[in-house]
């Protein structure tokens, strides 16, 4: 429910590599990806979130606000590449979501298949 988080696109994305291999890509360790094209990937969340100046610079600083979070860290030392923290991302919508009130072993679909 709700609008899409930028996280949660990225996953969507690396979701269907056939589609989107040239633009994002899983690497390196567990939940690790690099942005193989970071203007494609900026252009395409422009695109869902209707803003057509969508940039790679504007995109990497909405994901700043999720390296205090703990649900996504940038690898350094590797151009583009980041990490989500799935244990981080299920704990932090358990203390967010609705659903999790009616079910307190609620893990949302998009995550299940990484924890």
């Amino acid at each position: 429910g709700g609008q899409m988080q930028l996280w949660q696109f990225l996953l969507s994305l690396l979701e269907e590599p056939e589609l989107h291999l040239s633009s994002i890509a899983w690497e390196g360790a567990f939940g690790e990806f690099r942005m193989v094209n970071p203007d494609e990937v900026a252009r395409k969340w422009g695109e869902k979130k209707k803003k057509v100046n969508m940039t790679y610079d504007k995109l990497s600083r909405a994901l700043r606000y999720y390296y205090d979070k703990m649900i996504l860290t940038k690898i350094h030392g590797k151009r583009y590449t980041y990490k989500f923290h799935f244990k981080r991302i299920v704990q932090q919508m358990k203390r967010a979501g609705s659903a999790v009130k009616r079910d307190p072993t609620y893990i949302p679909q998009d995550i299940l298949p990484y924890i």
